[in-house]
Order: C-alpha cells, then sequence, then structure tokens
C-alpha cells in the first residue's frame, strides 16, 4: 500500500509529541493553537492511513463502500479541520487586531458550513496499484477550502508582516509553502501521496522555529527566562485575562561578592521557588524572579512564605527585595509592567506593594524621560544663564550655565520636572555635554568677555566621569572652538562613590593643567560632605540655595555659616552664596564675606542674547 510517507509522517509527529509533553511549558495561546493543529495533525494522518487501508479492501476484498466512503469523508474533514487550525494559528498575531473582522468570522463560517457540505456531498474512490485516491463534489469543496485557508493565511501575514517578526513570517510561509508544493505534486503524480508528510514535516518546521519551549528556558536555573515572561504577559493582556505576580531580587550585603556565593544564592533560591507550587517562575537578569498567580490572594500568601524564607538566610551575605502586585489591570501591558519592575526593583524598602499613585509617578517618570531623549533628538535643550556678582570688583564676573527643555509645544519645562529624572536614568550625561558645547559656542563669540565676563560655570555631574572621558571631551571642544580654558569652570554637581573618585580626581587635575578651574556645588545640602569638599582640588564653593536661605532662619546655621566662611577662606577658597533674593539678604552675605552673590535679587535666569543685554545695562566701566 502506498502509506510510506503517512506512516513517516505519523511516526515523525508521535515522536515530537513525546518530547513536547516532556518539556516545561508556558499555557500561553499560541501552544494552545499550536499544540491543536498539532493534534488534528496527527489525526489527519491516521485518517489518511485509515482511508487508504480501507479502500484497498473495499476494491480487492469486499469491504463496505458505505464505511470506505465514511472514512474517507472523515479524512477530508479533517484536513479542512487541519487547514482552519493553521489558518488560526498564523494569524495569532495579528488575531488581537482583527478580533471581530469579517475575515475571521467568514472563516469561521466558511469552515462550519464546509464540513457540513463534506457530510452530505457524495464523494468516491480509486485504486489501481498505487494509485490510491478520492474525488467527487465532496473532495471538490476539501480543495477549495483548502486552498482558501493557505491563500488568506499567506495574505494576511504578508498584509500585517510588520505586526508579526521576520523569524515566525519565515516558519509560516515554510510551513505552507510546504503543504502547497506538496499538493501541487500530489494533483500532477497522483501515486505520490505528500500531503500528510508535508503537513508533518511543517509542524516539525514550527515547533524547532517556533515553539520549542528549551529557547525560554534559563539554563542554569532551569526557570523561565525574561522573554518568555514578556510572551506569557503579553499572551494574558491580549485575551484581557488578569494575574497577580511578584518578583524577588537578591542584594548583596557587600560590594565585591565571590561567584561562588552568586551562584549559591541563585540556585537556592530557584529552588525555592520551584518548590512554591506549579505556578511558572522566572529569572529576569542576573539577581531577580517573578511568579506569575491567578489569584491575588495566593500571590500574596507565596509572598509572604518565600519572604519568610529569605529572612532567614544568615550564611551569605544577602537579602531579598519584593515588588507586589495584586492586579495586572492596572497597566497596560508588559512594557509597562517592565518599566515598573525596573524603576523600583532598587527601592531601600524590602516590599513595594504596587498601587495606582505609583504606577501613576512612574508613567510621569517614563513621560519625562521620552521628553528628554526627544528634547535631545530634537535639539530642544536651551541654555538659561544666571550672573553672578563679585563683590570684590563690583560686577558680574561669571554666570551659571543652567538647563532648559522646552517640550514639542513649545513650553518650557520646569528644571524641578526633569533633573531628578535624568540624575537618575544617566540622561544628565548628554544633557550635560549639550549644555557644555552650547556654551563653548557662546563663548566662543567673544561677547561674554568684551562685556567682563571671565568664565562661565556649568555643571558636571560626577557621574560623567565614569561614563566618558571628560578631560579630553572638554579639551576637544576648547580646541573645536578656540576658547580660553580658563573661560571655563566646572561644578560638580553630587558626590562620587569611592571607585569613582580616583578617576573624579585624576581628570580634575588633567582640566586644571589645561587651565580650567572647578567649583563644588551644593555645599550645605548634605551631596558634598566634609571629607568630598577638603580633598576636592576646587577654587569656589557653593553655598545651595537652601542653605543660603537658612542663615536667617536658624541661629544654628548662622553660627555654622559663619565658621564655615573663615574656614573656606583660610585655605584660600571663594564662596559663591546662591539664592540670594533681597538687598536685605545681598547686605547680610556681603557683611558675612562671600565673594560671589548669585540669585533673583540681581537677576532670574535668562538666555544667552538676555543676558549680554543685561551685561550692557548693568556692568560697571
Amino acid at each position: 500500500m502506498n502509506i510510506e510517507l503517512q506512516v513517516c509522517g505519523l511516526v515523525m509527529l508521535i515522536i515530537f509529541l513525546v518530547l513536547i509533553e516532556r518539556d516545561r511549558k508556558l499555557n500561553v495561546k499560541n501552544r494552545l493553537l499550536f499544540m491543536a493543529a498539532f493534534g488534528v495533525c496527527i489525526v489527519c494522518l491516521v485518517f489518511d492511513i485509515a482511508s487508504i487501508v480501507v479502500i484497498r479492501m473495499a476494491v480487492y476484498e469486499g469491504f463496505s463502500p458505505t464505511v470506505t466512503r465514511a472514512v474517507c469523508k472523515l479524512y477530508i474533514m479533517t484536513l479542512v479541520t487541519q487547514g482552519y487550525c493553521g489558518f488560526l494559528y498564523s494569524c495569532l498575531d495579528i488575531a488581537v487586531q482583527f478580533k471581530n473582522d469579517l475575515i475571521r468570522r467568514f472563516a469561521l463560517i466558511l469552515y462550519v458550513i464546509g464540513e457540513l457540505l463534506i457530510v452530505t456531498l457524495p464523494i468516491e474512490y480509486y485504486m489501481d496499484g498505487r494509485i490510491v485516491y478520492s474525488y467527487g463534489p465532496a473532495t471538490l469543496c476539501t480543495y477549495g477550502l483548502a486552498l482558501f485557508y493557505i491563500i488568506a493565511t499567506i495574505f494576511l501575514s504578508i498584509k500585517h508582516r510588520k505586526k508579526i517578526s521576520h523569524r515566525r513570517l519565515v516558519a509560516l510561509f515554510t510551513w505552507q509553502g510546504l503543504w502547497l508544493v506538496a499538493a501541487v505534486i500530489q494533483f500532477i503524480f497522483k501515486e505520490i501521496l505528500l500531503v500528510g508528510f508535508a503537513a508533518a514535516l511543517g509542524m516539525v518546521v514550527l515547533y524547532s522555529q517556533l515553539e520549542n519551549p528549551n529557547e525560554h528556558i534559563d539554563r542554569v536555573t532551569g526557570l523561565f527566562t525574561q522573554n518568555a515572561l514578556s510572551l506569557y504577559m503579553q499572551d494574558k493582556f491580549n485575551y484581557r485575562k488578569s494575574f497577580a505576580f511578584y518578583t524577588a531580587k537578591i542584594k548583596y550585603l557587600i560590594p565585591s561578592v565571590d561567584l561562588d556565593i552568586k551562584k549559591n544564592a541563585v540556585s537556592r533560591s530557584a529552588r525555592a521557588f520551584l518548590k512554591l507550587g506549579k505556578e511558572p517562575v522566572f529569572r529576569l537578569g542576573d539577581d531577580m524572579f517573578c511568579v506569575i498567580y491567578e489569584s491575588s490572594e495566593e500571590a500574596y500568601l507565596k509572598l509572604m512564605e518565600i519572604k519568610s524564607q529569605a529572612d532567614g538566610v544568615t550564611d551569605i551575605p544577602v537579602e531579598a527585595k519584593f515588588i507586589l502586585c495584586k492586579d495586572s489591570m492596572m497597566f497596560s501591558g508588559a512594557d509597562e509592567i517592565f518599566n515598573f519592575i525596573h524603576c523600583y526593583e532598587d527601592s531601600s524598602e524590602s516590599l513595594i506593594n504596587c498601587d495606582k499613585i505609583l504606577i501613576e509617578r512612574m508613567r510621569h517618570r517614563s513621560e519625562i524621560y521620552n521628553l528628554i531623549e526627544n528634547a535631545l533628538r530634537d535639539d530642544r535643550i536651551e541654555v538659561y544663564y544666571q550672573p553672578i556678582y563679585d563683590v570684590k570688583e563690583g560686577r558680574f564676573t561669571t554666570a551659571e550655565a543652567l538647563v532648559r527643555i522646552r517640550n514639542e509645544a513649545g513650553k518650557l519645562i520646569p528644571p524641578g520636572s526633569f533633573i531628578p529624572v535624568a540624575e537618575e536614568n544617566g540622561q544628565i550625561i548628554p544633557l550635560g555635554m549639550r549644555v557644555f558645547k552650547k556654551v563653548c559656542e557662546f563663548l566662543a563669540t567673544g561677547e561674554l568677555q568684551k562685556l567682563g565676563i571671565k568664565n562661565i560655570e556649568t555643571n558636571v555631574s560626577a557621574v560623567q566621569f565614569d561614563h566618558e572621558n571628560p578631560a579630553d571631551f572638554v579639551k576637544r571642544h576648547i580646541e573645536t572652538y578656540n576658547i580660553d580654558p580658563a573661560n571655563i569652570n566646572l561644578e560638580i554637581t553630587e558626590t562620587a562613590d569611592n571607585g569613582l573618585k580616583h578617576l573624579l580626581l585624576l581628570n580634575m587635575e588633567k582640566l586644571i593643567g589645561m587651565g580650567v578651574s572647578f567649583s563644588l556645588d551644593d555645599f550645605g545640602t548634605g551631596r558634598s560632605n566634609l571629607d568630598y569638599f577638603v580633598s576636592m582640588p576646587a577654587k569656589n564653593i557653593k553655598f545651595d540655595t537652601t542653605f543660603t536661605q537658612g542663615y536667617f532662619t536658624n541661629d544654628k546655621l548662622r553660627l555654622v555659616m559663619k565658621g564655615m566662611v573663615n574656614m573656606v577662606h583660610d585655605m584660600d577658597l571663594k564662596i559663591v552664596s546662591e539664592g540670594v533674593e533681597t538687598r536685605e539678604q545681598y547686605d547680610a552675605m556681603v557683611g558675612l564675606g562671600i565673594d560671589y552673590i548669585q540669585g533673583y535679587y540681581f537677576s532670574k535666569p535668562i538666555p544667552g542674547p538676555d543676558l549680554l543685554e543685561f551685561l550692557k545695562m548693568h556692568q560697571s566701566s
């Protein structure tokens, strides 16, 4: 009998089915549809083989023609079902977009009508040696339906190709192509029964390219990967299925952790999560895990259980940080969940309970992040300048450059809205670089120097010294714009950690050697401690606005500032007092011995052209 290829295809699928069932898997819609198509393919092969067997028996041994026709109809009905399942699986990535689309409804209606027609329409069969086939109206109906599903699948995949990954698109076309080519060959050469084997081969291609769960398994822990979590969550959101989850992050309590300790902590954590139950466990990065539950109550109870175990760990220097979300529907999708996790994973709190307030805060942070990125891309970064008065010379000799951003509507965004976010996510680095470039362009005109400005103070984040080579960056811009290095004063805006401090001092010395000077910004706010102040080769110390204003409201702070002024002057350093707003405050700071005055008493921060006009009006000759 001509059943060799069908038997090979059936054996191949059964072997793969055993392998598939042994794998750890996620019950997502994608996989359920694949398994449905896989199961129908097996059933189709069984009926394909059975139809050939009964046709032979009917032709050569007098077997019942009625039963033979019934088996032949069951075969072609499963063939249509396979085409319909393949259509649903192939269009899964775009199914959400056309849930109520007429095409999908039409496909279902056509499937039901087609199966009813196959049941009612007559069918005949033929066998001569190795040539065996069924024919008649029922078979023609099957050909038409199968052709429709193949063409519809290919058409929709091409039309919506931007919604489908390239890998999936290639796998789907390979699958449908195998089936179509096999059908054409079988139609021309009736002794070659390829359709069943081609369908089985297509299933193997889909499994290896799209559904192999091992691609989503972390090899170290055996848990699911972050990519698997993304797919799992997106599947839930696509079909509006609420879920709860918690994350757990291992935080090491010592700066430098031995690799064996890390491996021990990760493996012990993975085993603990797997023992909690059947729910899928995901590994996010090196030291974070996530578990998803259908019930918020169960998620909370399991979290408390794993937290109790974590609190009991004393033999390795770690602690655990947790994030709990009881309702995924508070988020817009998987991407927003990942953003929330990233935003709060390093919180000082041991347990973050997700609520709408925290989510809104995260969304605002994301909006600001995008605002900064777009402003950098579209060059909507502006520099405002606040003049600084030299008490000794009785004129303005410097100005501080301050970053400003305009949104797409042209409205200025208050720096207090975006500076903290930029400092948290590292955007302060490109912002600082853009401001410095614009300051150099302004200085290169020579207009400021003509009006008595000796230098411009520009903020530099200590983090900059870890990500870029600031000495080379500053030198390159000074040479590009042909400006005097003495025109540049860099303000260090925060304290660097011990590892970064060495780089900071090294680059400061290089820049000082070029002629650039430094100021230590925000002195007295806690961001610049005494040790930092003593070790920095800065020329100026800047009293923060809150420090300056506190002089007039806090008697103890007044005594502290008097002592600081004497100490700083004894070290041959100058002091800038920020935030001076009234004549009384100005007189008090001058009486205290402050060298430079900055604040609204003289001017708010203003654009470069306005600064030039200001200087022309207020500079003494």
